[in-house]
């Protein structure tokens, strides 16, 4: 019997999120399962009166990866998540 995904990834927060979006690009194909209604785990933000809500507390994040940065820009970019 053959899968209708590649990956089945458990938790749809930050790591899970871009893994699943770096191997759409590459084809593959990811079903992704979480207990919560939103995506991007710990990090999910709402909009109050045009300002970005930090559901779960304040986060930020850290690297040196220009890959990475750029990933997420673009992620930023294309879906205004803050």
């Amino acid at each position: 019997m053959k899968s209708e995904y590649d990956y089945l990834l458990v938790g749809a927060g930050l790591h899970n999120a871009v893994f699943a979006y770096i191997a759409l690009q590459r084809g593959k194909r990811c079903l992704v399962i979480d207990r919560r209604s939103h995506l991007g785990g710990n990090v999910y933000c709402t909009e109050t009166e045009g300002i970005h809500v930090h559901q779960y507390g304040p986060h930020i994040f850290h690297t040196d990866n220009k890959l990475a940065l750029l990933e997420m820009q673009m992620e930023t970019f294309v879906h205004g998540h803050g």
